[in-house]
């Protein structure tokens, strides 16, 4: 199954303990991480996550990063086997969909929560 969702989409300077100071904000505000990417760019980090309620995420932790904005991509809850992404990106390719991020989270359960930002995510979520 796959939705079109937005996620969170946080800008902080790229210090030591900026990733703790954020996941703790969220923690607190009683949220969960559903999937979650985090990087480095020039000086800056960046968090790109789903949480159970992004809206309340980002006020939580508005006052401790530089930005908190939205990124729209396509969340699809997906088998825990092996080939299972592998099928979904050669469905959106055959489309002429271009995968421009992914990232996921998984456990031993059965399913994946798996988070793509493409070139078109309406038309991606309805081929998933």
């Amino acid at each position: 199954m796959a939705t079109v969702c937005n996620c969170i989409m946080v800008t902080v300077a790229d210090e030591v303990g900026k990733l703790a100071q954020v996941t703790d904000r969220i923690k607190d505000a009683g949220l969960n991480i559903l999937a979650l990417a985090a990087w480095v760019e020039g000086d800056k980090g960046k968090l790109l996550a789903h949480t159970d309620d992004n809206e309340k995420a980002c006020a939580a932790v508005s006052d401790s990063v530089e930005n908190c904005g939205w990124k729209e991509g396509i969340c699809v809850t997906a088998p825990n086997t092996p080939g299972a992404l592998g099928e979904i990106a050669h469905k959106l390719a055959d489309a002429g969909i271009n995968i421009e991020l992914v990232y996921a989270t998984v456990a031993d359960g059965p399913e994946a929560a798996v988070i793509l930002h493409t070139s078109d995510n309406a038309r991606a979520a309805e081929i998933v």
